[in-house]
Parts: C-alpha cells; sequence; structure tokens
C-alpha cells in the first residue's frame, strides 16, 4: 500500500457516498461483487488496477477527484479532473510559501505580509486591472506555464513563426522563486545556516545531521513486533 493510513480512510469514506449517491448498494440490488467490480472499474478509469498501486500524490487527487465527481457535489473536483498535476503542483507551491518562506522572512524582514503582497501584485498586475479592494492573494498567481506574456494549460512547447518557445514558470513558480531568492539573501547576510533558521523559524529540519539524529532515535523506540499479513497472495484492496 503506498497510501497512508487517512489517505486509506478518506478513500472508502467517499467511497461510501459515491455508492449511496448512484445507488450502488445491496438495497438496489447489488451483490458484494457487484459493488467490488463497480469500485475496480472507477479505479480503472484512473490508471490503477488496485487501491494499492495508488501513490500518495496525483494518483490519489486523480482517484479522489473522481469520488468527488461521481458523488456529484464538488465542482472544484471536476474543474481538476483533467490537470491534477498542475494543480497538485500549486497546492506544493503554496504550502512551501505559507509554511516555510513566510515563517523564515519574518526573522529577518518586518512586513513579510506587505512584501509577499508587493511580489503578487506586480505579477498579476493587481492594481492595474479593476484595483480590488482586497489585498493580492496567492490563489491569484497562474498556475499554468507562461509563454511570453500569456499562460497556456499546454506543458509542450510552441512554434510561432518558426520558432520554437519553451513554456516558462507560472506566475505561482515565479513568486516562489522570488521570494526564496530573497530569503536565502536575508540569511546569509545574517550568517544564519539553513539548519539555524529552521530551528527559529520552529520548523523541522531535514539536513543530514537532524536525519541521523532523528533515525538513531526511532530506530531507539521502534516496535520489535512483526505485524501479520494476509496470506492470500490474490487478495487486493
Amino acid at each position: 500500500m503506498l497510501l497512508s493510513p487517512d489517505q486509506v480512510k478518506r478513500f472508502w469514506y467517499l467511497w461510501k457516498q459515491v455508492c449511496i449517491a448512484n445507488g450502488w448498494t445491496k438495497e438496489h440490488g447489488l451483490s458484494t461483487a457487484d459493488i467490488d467490480a463497480k469500485r475496480k472499474e472507477v479505479l480503472r478509469e484512473c490508471g490503477f488496477d488496485s487501491l494499492t498501486r495508488v501513490d500518495k500524490r496525483d494518483g490519489f487527487t486523480k482517484v479522489k477527484n473522481k469520488l468527488l465527481i461521481l458523488i456529484g457535489t464538488d465542482l472544484k473536483a471536476g474543474l481538476e479532473a483533467n490537470d491534477t498535476v498542475a494543480h497538485n503542483n500549486a497546492r506544493i507551491h503554496r504550502h512551501k510559501i505559507e509554511k516555510e518562506i513566510i515563517p523564515c522572512l519574518a526573522l529577518y524582514a518586518e512586513d513579510v505580509t506587505g512584501y509577499v503582497s508587493t511580489v503578487i501584485a506586480g505579477l498579476t498586475r493587481h492594481y492595474k486591472t479593476d484595483r480590488p479592494e482586497r489585498p493580492p492573494r496567492l490563489s491569484d498567481l497562474d498556475i499554468y506555464p507562461a509563454i511570453g506574456n500569456r499562460h497556456t494549460k499546454s506543458n509542450t512547447c510552441c512554434a510561432i513563426q518558426g520558432q520554437r518557445l519553451c513554456p516558462g514558470p507560472s506566475q505561482l513558480e515565479q513568486c516562489l522563486m522570488t521570494l526564496t531568492a530573497r530569503l536565502n539573501t536575508l540569511r546569509k547576510a545574517s550568517g544564519d545556516t539553513i539548519h539555524d533558521m529552521k530551528l527559529r523559524a520552529g520548523l523541522g529540519c531535514n539536513c543530514s545531521r537532524c536525519c541521523r539524529r532523528r533515525r538513531h532515535e526511532y530506530s531507539l523506540n521502534a516496535p520489535t513486533a512483526v505485524t501479520a499479513v494476509n496470506s492470500d497472495p490474490d487478495w487486493t484492496v
């Protein structure tokens, strides 16, 4: 199983809702084998022959969106269904900015919120369009690759007048790169290492020293019992 326990629980919760919404229940005359066949058919439509083959990131998002579409109550899932990778990458970039970069920037800059808003506004021309009353947000940034002054949902290259133009970074990726460069400049000026910076910001550090320490602590506290596994070689979820 590649999924986390929480993801597996989420799948089965959504699958129950799918069965109820579509009438795939014993109350509607379906047997257990019929319901299992429906579940495997849904997984095959997502490109997997078993739930054990679904990966934690793009695969799970694709399956989850498929289930939400079958339930019929989530418009966002339908919009993301055809471009799972782009939306997954966008979520990862936003999480990195909000949970890692901004807390670290706060160590060296006074008005981090104002600086981030300025970067976003510069990329989106926020105050030069309809001049909204609310401040700029990360969700305003386009998540698709840019070609020239445009953004495209295609990850392929475009040929314009005989020239081959490769997609550039999206607005969200440009924001991430700008904030990362600014953070590294301020960190180096202060004399902090990445390890020092993350500890001061209250974040987990993944440097080799911290990884070795965590592995050592885990080896001391690891359970010795062996978990039993299903003995049926043909068993699949």
